[in-house]
């Protein structure tokens, strides 16, 4: 047994360190409380949540090595949340603002340089007892990347439109907008030590 200790007690003492490096060396994006300015109501705070899961589980570049770590603000304004993200050691704050969440017999208007992740989207047809058990949503959530002590990095609107319910709806443009920012973060970060 002492010689197990020994041999993989080493190895942990050794590795901690690593780990710990690791979890340091991770650039760390504060993500602010998504804004609503649609008609229809959806939690910021929900939506916050996906996005922070969402970009938690990318998994570092392969090349690069770059980790990209998301953490949860609770400011209520964009500049309490920058504010808390540099408490936080946060080196990037994403802010987002869903500008649209409607069914479609909800009038639309559309936004110039709107990413659609569902292009070629039809209103259904459908009408009877299934209609109303599984309506259509489309939503529009804006995002703005922005690099502390520098400026904005990236950010566009993301649409799409699919059955289901409002807030799953708007969470598969928060995947989408993960997707984003975490390919934004590594392009601009410099590659990590080995």
């Amino acid at each position: 047994m002492k010689a197990f200790y020994r041999k993989f007690g080493l190895c942990v003492l050794v590795l901690a360190p690593i780990l710990c490096l690791a979890q340091e060396d991770a650039i760390r994006v504060g993500v602010a409380v998504m804004q609503n300015n649609a008609a229809r109501s959806v939690p910021g705070n929900v939506e916050q949540d996906r996005l922070v899961k969402a970009i938690n589980q990318i998994r570092p570049d392969k090349k690069t090595h770059v980790k990209v770590q998301a953490i949860a603000l609770n400011a209520a304004s964009d500049d309490e949340a920058a504010q808390e993200a540099e408490q936080k050691k946060c080196q990037y704050v994403v802010y987002t603002r869903l500008t649209e969440l409607r069914t479609g017999g909800d009038p639309y208007q559309h936004q110039p340089g709107t990413i659609e992740t569902n292009p070629n989207s039809q209103w259904s047809s459908r009408s009877g007892p299934g209609q109303a058990m599984d309506p259509e949503y489309r939503a529009t959530v804006e995002y703005k990347l922005v690099k502390e002590g520098s400026g904005p990095v990236s950010g566009a609107p993301f649409s799409t439109q699919q059955n289901g319910n409002e807030i799953d709806t708007v969470s598969q443009i928060m995947s989408r907008i993960a997707l984003q920012v975490v390919d934004q973060v590594k392009k601009s970060a410099p590659p990590m030590r080995e």
